[in-house]
């Protein structure tokens, strides 16, 4: 019990003397006083070119009272800018004029639209709802690139929306001038007849690294649309329900390798077309519905190769523009409030991955010439979001996906084989605010399968649920101190076969030999179960902290439309943060924070029990560094084995350190190194050098060649049944000595023509070799030691030939072989999108991704020739063209 007990009283005796001490020192600091902004109405609308020669911007009253963030903090903006406001019944005006010493120095680096650039930019950040809570931030820089995001939870921001407005630019001797148009349409705001919109204004002026905020939010308080000044004077804006259509053709060809000669389903080359169409609709003033009805993402950049040992898989991030846009109202679940959540060794699940949509068949299917769908097809998608009167935040999301099936021929003779099921994906959100203290919401997903065949019955459930509620409160009324928390339970139905499946999942292993609170049944045909968590943060402040406890109980899943990281977990931790912006002799910002974590399974044994400390300094010339160290104490894990009894790898520690140079100039390099010193010889050493070079405006090159070497003292191999093995339950669990080296070089050329018109190259090739040798056994449970085939005992053969070893064991049990576990996996991936919006919101996509592999050599690392060899492997190209034509009224 003492194990319980301990990490619970760190968690929370840190919080008591922090928040005493911190607290008691800030407390009667106040929030400066917002302006207010005047707006006019136009009689005419003003020409968007970029001159302020409109007779509006004559009337409208400029505001210039900016205040610096960076350099120096709240001292006066060293350029002066004046804002004007105006509108009318279509549309939100702006005229900004950025006065500037040198304009000649004015950065206008090109970029693509929401990409961050070494360049001058201004952005206007709005609040239609006057809710203190959510917002729109639209920006534009010096060479006319736009940027637009929406705000969520006061202080974040969710870039994947694209309004379609209009912005130009315009460079003169005394500065720059920008002017937006902004419609209605793309804002959402409540039916009045007078309207307060939040609003705030920020300028950048990357030479000096200078930037100045209309209402002043200082580096140590937290806040963004709670921040805001108030703009005043709209009267009769009537909310519009807008239709926007946006239908696209598209056609791909494949230039794929035949799996072999007399290939019936591939020849080499293969044409495909189709035709969708995605739609956005107004439903009411704050409730938009989003459709696609056989959506296409071609033009999606590749996610990047991945050498994955463990028994787990591997997370991408979301990346496809119909998923990634509102996405923040079903992401902040049970994040609401805080402005941070720090991991250490944090296994909560994802209750909704968008990722699942379309996802890769899970079927199985096997012959002579085998044609399988790379994806699952997507029929139609439709999403509604928006914010309703009474303050209700609401998300509703529903897929369905195709019956896929894989061709197959064997001996001569074909058949079709079901390998997933039609499946409709459905998921709802709703969080209300409570007053300015709190919120409160829920969560719901839905994932129900057609199981047309015994093979997928007894491979996936029928459905699956999950349902949660969330919340937030503040404890102060500056909402610098917030507590959040999260609980949702989960429930699978299918057959037994599906169901023990589950069980024995990584996530889980209801079959540990010594976990005797747990429970394999192989008749099962429901599971349950529940994770929650509660968070205390501290917003703001020079003194932070960070605290929280979070538990997964073994029978909750959320992986069939979510992520399930790690089940029978639970874990807590503390951290402390000293943060301090002001800048001093040799320092512009330093940060410093030590944590103390635990994770324990629900036995009651501790998982994991580790200090981090780390820290971050930027100097006065704009150069960085960031380090630090951890240690993690040795305990038990139950998840080593992948279904044995537990073990208890010894003590590890290490250290990292980066350091980062002006990204402002013309060339930057980032530098980082990590070491991890481990018991059994393990270790692991990693480095990576990046560079990003401008050699004009339009072009950005960036290249990060990495190279990690890692010794792994005990990777698992395999598991073997044998009687004979008492001690370990009548089974063996082989492991060896591992050495594994891996170079990877991620390059990215951005060349940008204009703001409608770029071209975007990623490329990545990855070789990583693995070296198993000295193979053993786990000779005892809960311990850390080995019985070594051939040198403790037992004898261990090798087949050159079939790439098998044979072990005997010294105790009378039976003989078992394995084949060779070395790897060289060598891999290119190669994605080129040429992007041209040829009118306002239409675009046209060629895209060319070329994706190569390579095996040879397994367990050799020889760099040049692995390299050589990775262009030398087949290649397989994909070639798409796709337009889109943008449609509204």
């Amino acid at each position: 019990m003492a194990d319980m007990t301990r990490p619970l009283a760190v968690v929370w005796v840190c919080a008591a003397l922090i928040h005493s001490a911190a607290f008691a020192g800030e407390q009667g600091a106040k929030h400066d006083t917002v302006p207010t902004v005047q707006v006019v109405r136009a009689a005419a609308a003003p020409a968007i070119d970029g001159r302020l020669d409109d007779e509006v911007w004559q009337a409208a009253v400029p505001v210039a009272d900016f205040t610096q963030r960076d350099p120096d903090e709240g001292k006066p903006a060293t350029q002066r800018t004046e804002l004007r406001i105006a509108y009318d019944a279509a549309a939100l005006y702006l005229g900004v004029r950025l006065h500037d010493s040198e304009p000649g120095r004015i950065a206008r680096q090109l970029s693509r639209r929401d990409q961050n650039a070494e360049a001058d930019w201004f952005a206007i950040l709005l609040d239609p709802h006057h809710d203190h809570l959510t917002g729109a931030m639209f920006r534009v820089t010096a060479a006319g690139v736009q940027g637009d995001s929406i705000i969520f939870n006061d202080t974040s921001d969710d870039d994947s929306w694209d309004a379609v407005w209009t912005s130009a630019v315009t460079i003169d001797e005394g500065g720059w001038t920008v002017e937006m148009r902004i419609p209605w349409s793309q804002l959402r705001f409540p039916a009045a007849e007078r309207h307060t919109f939040g609003i705030n204004a920020v300028r950048h002026i990357q030479r000096r690294n200078e930037q100045v905020w209309l209402v002043h939010v200082p580096k140590t308080e937290s806040g963004m649309a709670s921040r805001m000044g108030h703009a005043t004077g709209f009267e009769g804006l009537a909310p519009r329900r807008t239709l926007e259509i946006l239908p696209y053709v598209v056609s791909r060809a494949e230039f794929v390798a035949p799996a072999g000669p007399g290939d019936p389903f591939n020849d080499g080359a293969r044409l495909f077309g189709g035709t969708g169409l995605d739609l956005k609709y107004g439903l009411s003033s704050s409730l938009t519905i989003d459709g696609a009805i056989n959506p296409d993402f071609g033009q999606v950049e590749v996610d990047p190769a991945v050498v994955n040992l463990t028994a787990f898989e591997t997370f991408f991030e979301e990346k496809r523009p119909f998923f990634i846009e509102g996405a923040n109202i079903f992401s902040n679940f049970g994040r609401g409030g805080s402005n941070n959540f720090w991991g250490f060794n944090r296994s909560e699940p994802i209750l909704f991955y968008s990722r699942r949509i379309g996802r890769s068949p899970q079927g199985a299917a096997d012959g002579d010439f085998v044609s399988r769908p790379a994806a699952s097809t997507i029929l139609g998608a439709a999403k509604l979001t928006g914010k309703t009167r009474n303050g209700w935040t609401v998300g509703l999301l529903d897929a369905i996906t195709e019956r896929e099936r894989a061709q197959t021929v064997t001996g001569g003779r074909g058949s079709r084989v079901a390998v997933e099921p039609l499946t409709n994906y459905f998921v709802a959100r709703v969080q209300r605010e409570v007053g300015r203290r709190g919120a409160v919401g829920v969560l719901a997903t839905a994932v129900n399968r057609d199981l047309e065949t015994a093979a997928l019955q007894d491979l996936l459930p029928g459905s699956a649920y999950v349902l949660g509620a969330d919340g937030h409160l503040f404890l102060d009324s500056k909402r610098d101190w917030v507590v959040t928390g999260r609980i949702a339970g989960s429930r699978l139905n299918g057959n037994s076969a599906a169901l023990s499946r589950l069980q024995l999942a990584p996530q889980r292993y209801y079959a540990r030999p010594d976990a005797h609170h747990l429970e394999f049944d192989p008749g099962r045909t429901v599971l349950g179960g529940w994770t929650g968590s509660v968070n205390v943060n501290r917003n703001s402040g020079i003194h932070g902290f960070n605290g929280a406890l979070w538990g997964v109980s073994p029978g909750f899943d959320s992986s069939d439309g979510g992520f399930s990281f790690n089940g029978d977990r639970a874990g807590g931790h503390a951290v402390y943060t000293w943060n301090n912006p002001k800048v001093t002799r040799f320092a512009r910002e330093r940060w410093f924070s030590v944590a103390k974590w635990y994770s324990w399974n629900f036995a009651r044994e501790v998982q994991g029990d580790g200090y981090h400390a780390f820290g971050r300094l930027q100097f006065r010339n704009y150069w960085s560094a960031f380090g630090g160290g951890f240690l993690r104490r040795a305990s038990q894990d139950d998840r080593a084995t992948r279904g044995g009894p537990s073990m208890r790898p010894p003590a590890a520690g290490g250290g990292f350190f980066s350091v980062a140079s002006d990204g402002r100039k013309r060339l930057s390099l980032d530098f980082d190194a990590e070491v991890v010193a481990g018991g059994e010889g393990g270790s692991s050493l990693s480095g990576r050098v990046s560079g990003r070079y401008r050699p004009a405006a339009s072009l950005e090159i960036s290249i990060g060649p990495g190279f990690s070497r890692e010794r792994v003292g005990a990777q698992y191999v395999g598991t073997f049944l044998d009687p004979a093995a008492v001690r370990t339950f009548g089974s063996r669990y082989v492991f060896a000595q591992l050495d594994q080296k891996e170079f990877s070089l991620q390059t990215r050329v951005n060349f940008v023509l204009s703001p409608k018109l770029s071209l975007q190259l990623y490329m990545q090739p990855l070789v990583s070799a693995g070296d198993y040798e000295s193979f053993k056994e786990l000779a005892g449970p809960r311990t850390y030691t080995f019985n070594r085939f051939g040198v403790d005992g037992g004898s261990l053969s090798y087949d050159v030939a079939g790439r098998q070893y044979t072990v005997t064991p010294s105790d009378g049990g039976s003989p078992f072989a394995f084949g060779n576990p070395d790897f060289n996996f060598k891999s290119l991936r190669v994605n080129a999108i040429f992007r041209w919006e040829w009118r306002q919101g239409s675009a046209m996509y060629l895209v060319w991704t070329e994706a190569r592999e390579d095996f040879a050599h397994p367990g050799q690392f020889t760099l040049r020739r692995d390299v050589g060899r990775i262009f030398r492997a087949a290649a397989d190209d994909v070639l798409m063209f796709k337009i889109a034509y943008w449609l509204s009224r």
